[in-house]
Order: structure tokens, then sequence, then C-alpha cells
């Protein structure tokens, strides 16, 4: 019995220190451990780094993940999920991306292709605590989730997935700061507030619902709306039992918003989570898109898509500078009764 406990330790002290030595600096290394006090949980630890082969092969430490489950049978079937089909592998390398990162720290959940972020889950610690209060309050979740949101923060943790280099290309970092996507998309939004007098372009939607489910914009009703624009705007009703509903949870407003940081959501004013576009993420991920020849795919095969790129690129300046707020007031809310 001692002999097999001792076995199974050297074997745990085995796969540690492997995966150890298959790590690499994280995206955000450093952050949570700078932000937290010392008497908060923090764990601050580099990225995984799981390299796989041309076949679709994981390993860690160029030791392969076939050999380590050789090792731990019970963790057989995971590792097994872990495999790639080679034409993924292969579609990967051709299009040359080389590596994609998920980091997990204080300003979100942050997902990276070759080294340069995508739109991603951004947060910050008052926006976790805003989102437990208000998980709290509509009575949807638990004590626990609602104590774990905000340790979210101090939690710095990654995997980074890195795929075969595809011939006569230069390897990519695994991270790369102020990338060229960030210092493109942040030039191009100076260049357009300057054109327009340093004022972000700012419009504000009030819509306030009744207890039917019908809605109205100033002095005009969903249904003259519809009649005015020729847009099926009919469809935005909601029914008498979703209203109901929602100001039984206790939803009175819920706010969608965009500003030079991302697309937000807000519900009784409480900050959630939002889509985080403020260091370049649309431009790379429309790069990434072009890159992979996946618009080809999705457009209309008598589409120029060199010139719908060109016009999708002039027009991010503008969408991503401007404040833009659809405000939704529902029955029972200071704002719907004061109308």
């Amino acid at each position: 019995m001692q002999k097999r406990r001792l076995l199974s330790w050297l074997t745990l002290l085995s796969v540690a220190v492997i995966v150890l030595a298959g790590c690499a600096p994280r995206a955000g290394g450093g952050l949570a451990a700078g932000q937290a006090g010392d008497k908060s949980l923090v764990i601050d630890l580099p990225a995984l780094v799981v390299d796989f082969s041309a076949d679709g092969q994981p390993s860690v430490g160029n030791i392969p993940l076939t050999d380590l489950a050789a090792t731990m049978p019970a963790a057989a079937d995971s590792v097994s999920k872990l495999v790639i089909p080679a034409d993924t592998v292969k579609m990967l390398t051709q299009s040359n991306i080389q590596n994609v990162q998920v980091d997990n720290g204080p300003n979100g959940l942050i997902l990276l292709v070759n080294g340069e972020p995508i739109p991603s889950i951004r947060w910050d610690g008052n926006i976790l605590s805003n989102t437990g209060d208000l998980i709290a309050k509509l009575g949807a979740g638990t004590p626990a989730l609602e104590k774990l949101l905000p340790v979210l923060a101090n939690i710095g943790i990654g995997v980074i997935l890195r795929f075969p280099v595809k011939d006569g290309e230069a390897a990519i970092p695994t991270y790369v700061e102020n990338g060229q996507a960030a210092s493109t998309a942040k030039k191009a939004q100076t260049d357009f507030l300057a054109s327009v007098g340093n004022a972000p372009p700012t419009v504000t939607l009030p819509v306030f619902y009744k207890d039917d489910g019908s809605w109205r914009v100033g002095d005009l009703s969903d249904t003259e709306w519809t009649n005015l624009t020729g847009l099926p705007l009919q469809a935005t009703r909601l029914t008498p039992g979703g209203i109901k509903a929602l100001m039984s949870a206790g939803i009175t407003q819920i706010s969608l918003f965009t500003n030079k940081d991302g697309l937000h959501i807000s519900i009784n004013d409480h900050d959630l989570p939002y889509i985080g576009w403020g260091d370049g993420e649309l431009n790379h991920l429309i790069d990434l898109g072009t890159q992979m020849g996946l618009l080809n795919t999705v457009a209309d095969p008598s589409m120029n898509m060199g010139e719908v790129i060109g016009l999708v690129q002039s027009l991010l300046p503008a969408v991503e500078a401007s404040n833009a707020n659809i405000n939704v007031y529902l029955p029972g809310s200071l704002a719907a009764a004061s109308q």
C-alpha cells in the first residue's frame, strides 16, 4: 500500500514538473498579484502551453499528452478530447494562425490570436462585485457564486495553444503588446474625432414599455414607428407575460450602450461584464477573417470583398468612438412613471 501511494505521489510530481516546464509568459501575467492586497486570495501563474502536431496530437513540454495519460489512466478520456482533427490543424497552419491564448485576469477573460486580442469579455473588480450584487438581488444565483465572482479578478491563469508554423513564415509571439491592430485602431479613432471637433457623436434612445408589451419612443408608438419607417419594429414587442416576469424579478431598466471601450449592458444601473474593443480587437478580427478566407465564405460571390472590407474598416472608427445608448424602461421604473 505504501509503495502504491509513493508511486502515485511520484507520478503527480512528475506531471507537475512537466507542466511547469511547458509554461510561458501570460499576456496579463503579474496583474492579479500586483492589484490584490496581502490579505486577498491571489493566484497568478504563467500560461500553460499546449503544442499541437500536424496530426493534431497535443503535447506539453515536448511530452505528448498520450504519454502522460498512460501514467494516469483516469485522464485518458480527457486527453483524447484534446486531439484536433488534422484537417483543422492544416487549415490553421495554411492561414498562418500560430497561437491562440485564453487569459483570465483582472481585466477579463481575454482571447488572443497570434498574440493580439479579439473581442473578449471584459470586467474589473467593481463590475464583478456589481454582478454578484445583481444576481443576489434577482435571486438567480447562490451565495457561493456571489462570493466567487469578485475573486475572479484576483485569479490570473491562462492557456496557450500553439500550432505548426507554415514554411517561410516567421514565428509570431504569443503576446504582442500594443500590436499593429491596436495602433491602427487608436490612430483611426483619433483622426476621426479630430475630424468631428473632438466631440464623440452621441445618440440616446429611450424606449418605454407598457404592461401589454408594446412600447414607444418619444410620442410615437411602436405601430407608428413601423408605419413611418417601413421596418418590422413591432417584432420587438414583448408579451404581457414577459413584461410581468421581468418586473417580478425586480428589473426596471436595461441599458445597452457603446463607447470607446466596447459594448456594454447594465441592469438597474448595475454594469455587467462587457465586450471589449478598446485595443483594436475588431480590427484584428477583420484581419484574421480576411487572412483565413472566412469572409469570402459568407459573402455573395458578386461582392467585391476588398471594397466591402475597406468600407467596414472606414466605418469602424466612427462606431468605436461614438456613444450610443439604448435605455429600456419597464413599467414601474421612475423614468417610466414620470412619462
